[in-house]
């Protein structure tokens, strides 16, 4: 990458990553036609790409929706982006990797920003910044092709500012942008606050919460399935999808910093919703996850204590599986670190998890009431697999995409009536049973390309129903008929043979599925269709 000499020294300036590490990072594959920064994809593209999407979004819904639209994707890609620079870079200081924003915005040349003021003070989750944004593809090409604009546009980027920060607090930072290049301005300026700060009766914080930050209904299935890719990314997708149903809880106690107690059948992703809660809540800390009756549990909870009472600690947060269990004396020990009579702690988050109901804790007893109470001011409860309607064959596709990353040329499906199939299990194991049913139907089946209901039937254990015929008859009758075709001479390898056809017909050309309809193997019904000349 060819850099002027006089910008050089640039490089290295600001915290890690700096922009040297970013390029250095930065790997470009001819034979894979591939850029990739630290292993995430990325796309060299032209500005006017960003700017043809503007146009059609304010042509085909106006101004508003345009700007709500672009706020939203920004607003996404800038989590996405703040969540990769955490997982990239493990050990960087939290500081580093909060300012790391402004350095890949340059990188990816889609601005240059200049810091008039960031203050900013993680502990007791406090913001403001003031920032100028040199040279902004979306203000430049907006110019280029209309002229002087009459307010602010750079949309996509004001969303990315509010997503980026946001994951590193448990507020939400919002940003405005006050001038804009656009309108004549030398330089686009961006304010950034908390959400509390701009206030709740805020004009654009009121669009913001009600129509740019996407809620469980807005999230289709079509845009889940779209989100499928390889590797890391679907393992994303699949914590996402997981979560969907009580995000907007886990968001409300992230922002309150309250503990909670999660409750949901076996498998059905408790400890995935503690976890996101914990990234949400802590941008840096610890987690734990202990059964109630761990031997290790009291000396974790001590070890705890005194971590917490240490000066700059990071948090800690403690997830307890079967949480009914846990013994009297630790209840109250977690009572006093919980502080139940005052502010919650700051950098204390415990989670219980239990596989009763609410009701059926309080009325087991085993929980102190104080200990119950101070869990329970928002319980979040995660809902069965079978509960989930179209969402079942999504987590399906998820982790046939698993399939996909480590096997490049296995490239399976759920065919619509195996979609339908799944839709129609009760899925008592949950998540689990439906990933090792998927999993086994596609190595199993015959033709992996498009998995069918009589191979996840096979692999479920259950024997698909056969279709009702209309021609159905009892077996003494179906006696009858052999008997008679075979005094008018029909061989019985040839009745054999137009008996195997149907089957293979009515299985759609499917020879596992037929085979299995005939009460043999795949190769038994293989060879024998090969012996009469059929493939």
């Amino acid at each position: 990458m060819k850099i002027h000499r006089d910008e050089e020294s640039l490089l290295s300036r600001g915290g890690r990553p700096t922009l040297a590490d970013l390029l250095e990072k930065m790997t470009f594959s001819p034979s894979k036609g591939t850029i990739d920064l630290n292993g995430a994809r990325m796309v060299l593209t032209r500005t006017t790409f960003g700017a043809d999407l503007q146009d059609e979004l304010v042509r085909r819904y106006g101004d508003h929706e345009a700007m709500v639209l672009l706020l939203r994707l920004g607003y996404r890609n800038g989590r996405e982006d703040a969540e990769f620079i955490r997982r990239a870079w493990p050990n960087l200081d939290v500081g580093d990797a909060f300012t790391a924003g402004t350095r890949l915005h340059m990188v990816t040349g889609t601005v240059r920003v200049e810091t008039l003021h960031n203050d900013f003070d993680f502990r007791n989750d406090r913001f403001s910044g003031d920032f100028l944004w040199h040279d902004s593809v979306e203000a430049r090409e907006y110019q280029r092709r209309h002229g002087r604009a009459t307010k602010p546009v750079c949309w996509a980027q004001t969303g990315y500012a509010a997503g980026y920060a946001s994951v590193f607090f448990r507020k939400l930072i919002l940003y405005k942008e006050v001038s804009c290049a656009a309108m004549g301005d030398k330089s686009c300026r961006v304010v950034g606050k908390t959400v509390d700060d701009w206030g709740k009766d805020d004009p654009f914080v009121r669009t913001f919460l009600d129509e740019v930050l996407v809620t469980r209904a807005e999230t289709p299935s079509r845009q889940r399935r779209s989100d499928l890719t390889r590797g890391q990314d679907a393992q994303t997708v699949l914590e996402d999808m997981i979560v969907a149903p009580v995000r907007t809880t886990l968001e409300r106690l992230a922002r309150a910093g309250l503990s909670t107690i999660i409750t949901g059948p076996e498998g059905a992703g408790c400890f995935k919703a503690a976890a996101w809660l914990h990234a949400s809540r802590f941008p840096s800390g610890h987690l734990h996850r202990r059964h109630a009756m761990s031997p290790a549990l009291p000396e974790l909870i001590r070890t705890i204590r005194q971590t917490l009472a240490k000066k700059g600690s990071q948090a800690q947060t403690l997830v307890i599986e079967a949480v009914e269990d846990l013994g009297v004396e630790q209840q109250l020990e977690l009572v006093d670190l919980l502080q139940t009579e005052g502010a919650p702690p700051e950098s204390l988050l415990v989670v219980g998890v239990s596989h009763l109901s609410l009701p059926e804790l309080a009325a087991r007893g085993t929980l102190r009431a104080d200990f119950l109470h101070a869990l329970s001011v928002l319980p979040v409860a995660m809902p069965a697999l079978a509960a989930r309607g179209d969402d079942i064959s999504l987590f399906g596709d998820v982790y046939l995409s698993h399939l996909t990353a480590r096997q490049t040329e296995f490239q399976a499906h759920l065919s619509p009536a195996a979609r339908n199939y799944v839709r129609s299990q009760p899925w008592p194991g949950n998540l689990p049973e439906l990933r090792s049913t998927v999993l086994r139907a596609a190595l199993a089946a015959a033709e992996p390309e498009a998995i069918t209901d009589a191979d996840l039937a096979a692999a479920a254990h259950v024997p698909p129903t056969p279709k009702a015929r209309e021609d159905d008859v009892g077996t003494e009758a179906l006696l009858a008929q052999v008997a008679a075709h075979l005094d008018q001479g029909v061989a019985l390898d040839d009745l054999t043979a137009l008996i195997e056809r149907q089957a293979v017909e009515d299985a759609a050309g499917n020879i596992s599925a037929a085979a299995r309809r005939l009460g043999m193997t795949r190769a038994q019904l293989d060879y024998r269709l090969k012996a009469r000349g059929r493939t």
